[in-house]
Formats: C-alpha cells, sequence, structure tokens
C-alpha cells in the first residue's frame, strides 16, 4: 500500500471514506502524511471528518516532533538495520573474495596432484596384478585403487548466511478474506479474543483489515486490545510498504545510502544493468572506448623505436666487419 493512495483517500468525495483514511493515518503514526491532513483540514466541511483530523493531525505531531518514522520502523521490524550492521566493507569483501579464490586454487592443485599419483598407484597395482592373475584381475585391482574418485577441493569460505544478521524476506501483500476476523475483532465477548483477532488480520497481510484496525484502535474498550490493534496494524502497513520498496529497487537504494552513512562501501550488484554501468554507452551494447590525442609529428611509438634501434645495431655490426 503506497502511502499516496493512503493520502488520495483524503480527497475521496464520500466523508465514510474519508473518516477511515484519517483514522489509518493517526493509527500508524505516518507523519509523512502531515501537510496533507493540514491541507485537508482547511477545506474539510463534514464536522465528523474534521475532528477526525484534528485527532490524527496532533498525534502525527507529536510523533513528529519524538523523532518517529516509518522507514526507520521498517528498517528495525525486519532487521534491515541490522544487516548493514554486519555489512562488510567493499574492500574487506574483495580482499576475503581473493583469499578465498587463492586457497581454491591451492586446494584444486593439490588436489590434482593427488589425483596424478592415485592413478600412478593404480596403473602400477593394475600392471602387476595383471601380470600374475590375468587382464580382468588387472583391471578389477585398477579400479578399486581409484575408488573412491575425484574429489571436488573448496577452501569454504565463500559468504554463509548467518541467523540474526540478515533482513526478513518481504512478502507480497494477499487479497485474504478478512470477514470472520474482522467479525470476531468487533463482537467477540473478550479482550483475549478481540486481541487474537487484531494478530490473525495481521497475519492475513491484506491492507483491507486497516481500516477496521484504526476502529478498534479508537473505540475498543480494552487498552490491551487498542494496543494489539495498533501493533498489528502497523506491521500490517510495513509489511506492505517492505514489499512495494523491495519490488520497485528503493529498498536496496536506502540501503546502500545508510550504508554509505556509516561508512561502509557497498560493493555494486554483480547483475548490475551493462548498458548502464561505467565503460557502456545508454543505447548500445559496445563498451564506450574514450578517444586518444591525437600523438604529436615528433613523439614515436615503442616500435619504430625498436626498428630504429635494430637498423642503427646492424649498421655498426657492417662497419665492424
Amino acid at each position: 500500500m503506497k502511502l499516496e493512495i493512503l493520502i488520495g483517500g483524503l480527497n475521496n468525495p464520500q466523508p465514510a471514506v474519508r473518516l477511515d483514511v484519517v483514522r489509518v493515518l493517526g493509527m500508524l503514526d505516518e507523519v509523512r502524511a502531515l501537510d496533507a491532513l493540514r491541507q485537508r483540514y482547511q477545506i474539510e466541511t463534514d464536522p465528523t471528518v474534521r475532528s477526525a483530523i484534528a485527532w490524527a493531525g496532533k498525534r502525527l505531531y507529536e510523533a513528529q516532533q519524538a523523532g518517529y518514522s516509518t522507514l526507520d520502523e521498517i528498517f528495525r521490524h525486519f532487521g534491515v538495520d541490522r544487516e548493514i550492521e554486519n555489512m562488510p566493507d567493499a574492500e574487506e569483501a574483495e580482499l576475503m573474495k581473493k583469499l578465498q579464490d587463492g586457497l581454491d586454487a591451492d586446494l584444486i592443485r593439490m588436489q590434482e596432484q593427488a589425483n596424478r599419483r592415485q592413478m600412478g598407484m593404480a596403473t602400477a597395482a593394475g600392471i602387476g596384478v595383471g601380470l600374475v592373475g590375468g587382464v580382468m584381475a588387472g583391471g578389477m585391482a585398477f579400479a578399486g585403487a581409484m575408488t573412491p574418485g575425484a574429489l571436488s577441493a573448496s577452501s569454504n569460505m565463500g559468504p554463509r548466511p548467518q541467523i540474526g544478521m540478515t533482513r526478513s524476506p518481504a512478502t507480497a501483500p494477499s487479497n485474504a478474506d478478512i470477514n470472520i476476523w474482522v467479525r470476531r475483532l468487533r463482537e467477540s465477548p473478550t479482550p483475549a479474543q478481540r486481541e487474537q483477532a487484531a494478530i490473525e488480520l495481521s497475519q492475513l497481510n491484506n491492507p483491507a483489515a486497516l481500516p477496521f484496525l484504526a476502529a478498534s484502535f479508537l473505540s475498543d474498550e480494552s487498552p490491551k486490545v487498542r494496543q494489539a490493534a495498533q501493533r498489528f496494524g502497523k506491521i500490517l502497513y510495513w509489511g506492505a510498504i517492505y514489499w512495494e520498496m523491495e519490488q520497485d529497487g528503493s529498498l536496496q537504494a536506502e540501503i546502500n545510502r545508510r550504508a554509505a552513512a556509516r561508512g561502509i562501501r557497498v560493493k555494486p550488484a554483480d547483475n548490475a544493468d551493462p548498458q548502464t554501468s561505467a565503460g557502456a554507452l545508454p543505447g548500445g551494447s559496445a563498451p564506450f572506448t574514450p578517444p586518444q590525442p591525437p600523438k604529436p609529428e615528433s613523439q614515436e611509438d615503442v616500435g619504430d623505436i625498436l626498428k630504429r634501434a635494430r637498423a642503427a645495431r646492424a649498421q655498426r655490426n657492417q662497419r665492424r666487419t
């Protein structure tokens, strides 16, 4: 769910829709909508919606003054900040890769040498047994000496996923049926049941549940239910934003920006578009070669100098003879 969609709902012709949008923005503490709420408040004609805007505007202003940010909460909740903290510097990652490649090459050479020795021993064993027991026995001895066959060599120093060090994967919002849990959120007799309904609505991952969670946040008589409605409403909203950022590339851009702010140099992605990478023309596939400055007439290249040196040496040798 894009923030622009929510803000656009403030101009819906139906007051009930505008009321739902204002309540959702207030529940989410979405401080980025503060200016839009101010503008809507000046022209809002419905008294109920106008009162809700005043309530939401006060909440968002207080959240803004406290330094609240939806993006910061997304990075905290899904472990993106933790991943940035444990992100290796690009130079460090390159050094580790070179070290791994070098160790792998050494291991492969050692394995090849071992295989050659094993092959020699197998051949000798086959010949020796063949002289004594015949061709069949020699072949069996050769096959037995070659067991277990070729081995693969690796230093195993490649990057390994570490539990707790990488961010949670993004999940696409769903259109799952929420009617049963909405009814339970509204009508269940005990606070525990209504609290569980709020949790279930969040786990269904359907943003359509946000207006119902906002209504519960405003009107439920139980403080625990109100807290659960807001908490799991925010998680539902964060998940939708997180997914959209993953899809449009803005998540990786923000990760790179925050890593750079911490002094971490991020290695460019291996699958970067060659058309937009350095050295490639925007509209073609051929690499761009900077034009070379014209060589001065008095400047000679290495080949010309070598030719002149050989000619001079030949002349000297001829004069000596």
